[in-house]
């Protein structure tokens, strides 16, 4: 049958509103080119293609109401016809969507809310401030009503305040200071911190009654000086040399653990700044902690505990290098003959260990070269520091009588450079009878000594 020209129009016209129609769609694939192929074939009869438009006319009307519903409807039903795996993957996306939005408000919603907190705070520690400043410098006002009291928060902000004057005053201010503490309760506000179960917040506690010289606690506070959480121990320490009138450092009678580098630093700078006196630090010597032992040497050394010297001298021969070497720090600054000879018998004993030392890293490392031994890995040995300690601490005292001493430390070729210096600016210290022993050194000196002896005559 040969088709007329309306006919082919219409039907070019409606296959070509499908195809467009049909791209959007999953089937449009499939469908359109069934068509196009229907269109270049001239073969087909005219009845078959208005049959064909029927049918994509039913197609379209479906796709109509398709539009018409709406986007959760469109959602559903794909969701309904999705298969297993699908629909697992879409809930868990809606899931990380509404978190991540839920999220997202829930971090602005803070942030606006601390800010505001923030801003709040800082307006109220201004006004404290002032207030203050105003008891503690007009004589005409005798109390103050701070804004807000009743509440914790603003409490603790008066309390950090007040903390912080008290630690920049000093006598009168500072007790008045204290006085308005106690008369608003505020220390009750420290105890219950000191009480509270949270190691910060007991840690807080701690620092503000020590501050304050608030001793209700006292007994429980020396109980933490003992404690596994080094936070704690460290507050609980500090706060015992500050409220313990008759033996601030009573707990380290019976302390286990070992006494960190950190902790001796806050035990002396609470000494200092409240000016603790200690009258000696030689109970703590017999110590079975070491670090007990390392401390009390420290304080030794720090105060200048002349009367020590005795017992200080003692520990020159322990079986621990570490307390050698503080005992051996703490004598240096007392200036005194008294320790000469057990300082030359201790450089002695510590030349045979790093003999020793030296032999066995030669025995274990034969192939490396002596030299490089001895540089990279002896340098920081202990033999070694506690020698150069040694010298430095016969330095003020250092006479006549000392210099065959002074010239076999200098011959010794094992020595370091620094320690042969350090006892040839010795020498040079002694005057004509030192000038005398160069002299004799430079004899049989080899060229590293020569030349060391050179640049010491040239500096004099």
């Amino acid at each position: 049958m040969v088709l007329s020209g309306k006919k082919i129009l219409f039907t070019v016209i409606a296959v070509f509103f499908i195809q467009m129609t049909f791209n959007i769609t999953r089937s449009s694939a499939e469908v359109v080119p069934v068509f196009r192929e229907q269109v270049v074939l001239q073969f087909i009869s005219s009845d078959n293609i208005l049959n064909l438009f029927n049918s994509e006319s039913e197609a379209l009307t479906v796709l109509g109401n398709n539009d018409s519903q709406s986007i959760w409807q469109r959602i559903r039903t794909v969701y309904i016809e999705a298969p297993l795996k699908v629909k697992v993957l879409l809930v868990i996306l809606a899931y990380l969507l509404i978190s991540l939005l839920v999220l997202f408000v829930v971090i602005i919603v803070n942030r606006q809310v601390k800010s505001r907190r923030w801003k709040r705070d800082q307006v109220l520690k201004q006004e404290y401030q002032e207030q203050l400043a105003d008891f503690l410098f007009n004589d005409e006002i005798q109390s103050v009503a701070f804004r807000g009291v009743n509440n914790i928060k603003n409490r603790q902000i008066l309390i950090d305040e007040l903390r912080f004057l008290h630690s920049n005053l000093y006598g009168e201010a500072a007790s008045k200071l204290r006085d308005l503490y106690f008369d608003m309760d505020l220390h009750k506000d420290s105890l219950r911190k000191v009480y509270n179960r949270r190691w910060h917040t007991k840690s807080k506690g701690f620092r503000e009654v020590a501050q304050m010289d608030v001793k209700d606690a006292n007994d429980y506070i020396l109980s933490f000086t003992n404690s596994k959480n080094p936070n704690i121990r460290v507050e609980a320490q500090v706060a015992m040399v500050k409220l313990s009138e008759e033996e601030p450092l009573a707990f380290l009678n019976d302390l286990t653990y070992e006494l960190s580098d950190w902790e001796m630093i806050n035990i002396y700078d609470t000494l200092v700044y409240h000016q603790i006196n200690i009258d000696s630090f030689e109970p703590w010597l017999d110590s079975d902690n070491y670090s007990v032992i390392m401390f009390a040497l420290r304080m030794i050394m720090l105060f200048k505990h002349v009367q020590t010297i005795p017992r200080v001298k003692q520990l020159l021969f322990h079986e621990y290098p570490e307390i050698r070497l503080a005992a051996t720090k703490a004598l240096k600054p007392m200036e005194s003959v008294d320790y000469i000879p057990e300082l030359k018998l201790l450089y002695r004993d510590e030349t045979y260990r790093l003999q020793e030392i030296l032999r066995e890293f030669e025995e274990k490392d034969k192939d490396k070269k002596p030299g490089l031994i001895e540089a990279k890995s002896l340098e920081d040995l202990l033999p070694r520091r506690i020698r150069y300690e040694i010298i430095e601490s016969l330095d003020p005292v250092v006479s006549a009588d000392d210099l065959p001493f002074l010239a076999d430390v200098i011959r010794d070729p094992d020595n370091s450079f620094k320690i042969r210096m350090l006892a040839l600016q010795m020498l040079t210290s002694l005057g004509q009878e030192g000038n005398n022993q160069l002299d004799e050194l430079s004899k049989d000196a080899d060229t590293t000594l020569s030349n060391m002896i050179i640049n010491v005559k040239q500096n004099q």
